[in-house]
């Protein structure tokens, strides 16, 4: 393509606009689609296309990129690799159909390390571009050249000349305000991305059509029948016992059963991967009948040994919560289920390509799991065991995303447990003072739209803090401790501050009965955090007639914010 370094500069000009210094949102699928359309047409200019089916990769590209918009969780991290892993196989599988595991996995380096070996190459070629573009003479490209290094000078001195004296500066405000961290992070992203875009289309060209080492890796035949017959013998042995111990809780008096069943999911979920890699081994070292049934009865074996783990697993979860680690066990094991269906034709039949099936199946399995949000799903099974057990860990649904928010604020409309509902307020109006205040269309994101305006209109979690300005706040409340009644203070998590009280009946008459004066609370800041602090006026058995509730927040330097309200209940 003649003007592919033109076209890459617009990308990397777009991408500075749209992804740099930006939070990923609806930027994401924004430059997603021009690079698909720009790779989709220099392949087809260069004739790269060799296997129409590889260009199948842009539909979990695009599928990944929209789902910055539409949810926010831990995939979003995630998908900042595997995004470009998908780039890279469509360009693998567009311009070659490897059928090896191994000349795949050196592809995949390959493509990702190889561009380095062609930044001189690119410089090279991009220079003859813009020289053939722009026809400067010799003497016109020592002026461009000056040009260039004489203005960012000037800049600099003017801006540094502006921070030293502020009558200087009211000549030249725009430039004081100007962030020249920003541009200069700002154009050396450009710079890296542009050499690195470049030379990884000049490796697509020159590489990736190089036919594959048809050489599969071998191991002696005499080793994986002795390999796979003690194995097999091991599971099965291994399988007996699961039916009767897990399955039918017959185990020993001395062996507590519930902590045998919940452990081992892990382990058991390595072997069934393992095992997966010695079958594919035992087809590459001999076709006997023997090899074809030792591989069959493995495959059958280690569909038992997956149940067995994901049974642990379910009884784990019910015992102590649901967590994204816990989830992505369950993911494993029903993809390795599903990986086990090709791996009985690669074993049966000849010439079947078991590394496409492989990647294919995790790559429809991975963006399958996208579509769906896995915290909420955590924080409902979770709200689910707490509602059965009175028991849940606000750990698990804690974190920087906003995709449960909304199953968080219906919890804690119905949620009981003071302590526990003061944490979640907590965690919720924390998260709603961090992201209330971004509204760049660029970085839009429905599932953090959606929660904002939740959170906006819950008066629980968006209170208005008066700044005291101290890091001690005093409530003076009248008392009278003749009438029977007494103030209590509680506070929801003692960790963030420290409370005092004091009696003040100094204004009473010496000798006057029933004289009523103050109780007077001090309050000091510990460490930052938010907490309630409830005040009671409480009888002699115990009823409430007024209660006064502190909302307490004390910032990074410890100074206290507060917003309070009072209830008369009688």
């Amino acid at each position: 393509m003649k003007n592919v370094f033109f076209y890459t500069l617009l990308l990397v000009i777009l991408n500075s606009i749209l992804i740099v210094n930006q939070e990923l949102g609806l930027n994401v699928i924004l430059f997603t689609l021009p690079l698909l359309v720009f790779l989709y047409y220099y392949l087809k200019l260069n004739k790269l296309i060799k296997n129409k089916k590889g260009l199948l990769f842009f539909i979990p590209i695009i599928i990944l990129s929209t789902m910055y918009f539409i949810h926010d969780n831990i995939f979003n991290e995630f998908n900042i690799v595997i995004i470009p892993l998908l780039y890279v196989l469509m360009f693998i599988y567009t311009v070659s159909i490897p059928s090896q595991v191994m000349t795949l996995v050196k592809k995949v380096c390959f493509t990702f390390l190889k561009p380095v070996e062609y930044i001189e190459a690119t410089f090279k070629s991009c220079s003859a571009y813009f020289d053939s573009k722009l026809k400067l003479s010799s003497s016109s490209k020592k002026k461009v050249k000056s040009i260039l290094i004489i203005i960012p000078v000037i800049i600099i001195i003017i801006w540094l000349l502006c921070s030293a004296d502020e009558v200087f500066a009211g000549l030249f405000s725009w430039i004081k305000d100007f962030s020249f961290a920003n541009l200069i992070n700002r154009i050396f992203i450009m710079i890296i991305l542009y050499i690195y875009l470049n030379a990884s289309l000049l490796v697509v060209l020159n590489n990736l059509k190089e036919k594959e080492n048809t050489k599969n890796l071998k191991v002696e035949e005499f080793t994986m029948k002795v390999l796979t017959t003690i194995l097999n013998i091991t599971y099965l042995i291994f399988v007996i016992i699961q039916i009767k111990s897990l399955f039918l809780h017959s185990v020993a008096s001395n062996i507590n059963y519930a902590q045998y069943a919940r452990n081992g999911f892990f382990q058991l979920m390595v072997i069934s991967l393992i095992n997966l890699i010695i079958v594919l081994l035992t087809k590459n070292s001999g076709k006997s009948k023997y090899n074809k049934t030792m591989s069959l009865i493995m495959v059958l074996l280690t569909f038992m040994i997956i149940v067995s783990a994901f049974y642990r697993m379910n009884l784990y979860e019910q015992a102590y919560g649901y967590t994204l680690l816990r989830l992505g066990v369950y993911v494993t094991l029903i993809t390795e289920v599903i990986l086990l269906i090709p791996t009985i034709f690669y074993i049966v039949k000849d010439k079947v390509n078991i590394l496409n099936y492989y990647v294919i199946i995790i790559t429809v399995v991975y963006t399958f799991i996208n579509l769906f949000s896995v915290d909420v799903i955590i924080a409902k099974n979770n709200i689910n065991r707490y509602n059965k057990k009175d028991d849940i860990d606000l750990e698990y649904l804690s974190n920087d995303y906003s995709d449960n928010i909304p199953i968080l604020l219906e919890f804690n409309k119905v949620l009981k447990d003071e302590e526990l509902k003061t944490d979640l307020e907590t965690y919720l109006s924390d998260y709603y003072d961090n992201h209330r205040d971004k509204s760049n269309i660029l970085e839009y994101n429905i599932s953090k739209d959606k929660a904002i305006k939740l959170l906006s209109d819950n008066k629980n979690i968006n209170r208005d803090y008066e700044n005291t300005n101290k890091t001690f706040l005093k409530v003076i409340l009248e008392d009278n401790s003749s009438t029977g009644y007494h103030w209590e203070s509680h506070v929801s998590n003692k960790s963030i501050i420290d409370i005092d009280s004091e009696t003040d009946y100094s204004n009473c008459p010496w000798g006057v009965a029933g004289c009523g004066g103050y109780r007077i609370y001090t309050i000091k800041s510990l460490r930052p955090g938010k907490t309630t602090v409830e005040l009671n006026y409480v009888s002699h058995d115990k009823s409430i007639d007024t209660k006064v509730i502190y909302y307490i927040w004390v910032d990074d330097k410890y100074i206290i914010h507060e917003t309070h309200e009072e209830k008369r209940l009688k």
